[in-house]
């Protein structure tokens, strides 16, 4: 999972959550200090492995056959849904995400974690 900060401000992601079951919106919260830079990148492996660099682990998996993330707010914030995504089935090397041309269109890329999408 990679997030973008679009905004020319820093974006403090501390407490807000990323989840892969809406039942469970509270799945994976971020550290604490957390932040995402002006134009930044975050990368979040939900591979439950822990050994990928750079970027976070989350607590869960995400399937390769497809399913759904979910960024909610933090609890101050009373969890409010920020954003989310379906996929489908994923190949090998493959990331699913929104286009450079129209950020509104989703679409199976080449990976480029920390860069712009194709």
């Amino acid at each position: 999972i990679e997030l973008r900060n679009v905004s020319g401000e820093a974006v403090d992601l501390s407490g807000m959550y990323l989840s892969d079951n809406p039942e469970n919106p509270r799945k994976w919260g971020f550290p604490a200090g957390t932040t995402l830079a002006p134009g930044g990148y975050l990368v979040v492996w939900a591979d439950e492995n822990g050994s990928d660099s750079p970027g976070l682990h989350a607590n869960f998996k995400l399937s390769a056959s497809g399913e759904s993330v979910f960024l909610v707010d933090t609890d101050a914030r009373l969890n409010v849904l920020l954003d989310s995504v379906t996929f489908g089935p994923q190949g090998r090397d493959q990331a699913y995400g929104r286009t450079a041309a129209d950020p509104s269109v989703w679409a199976v890329l080449a990976p480029t974690p920390g860069a712009a999408n194709p």
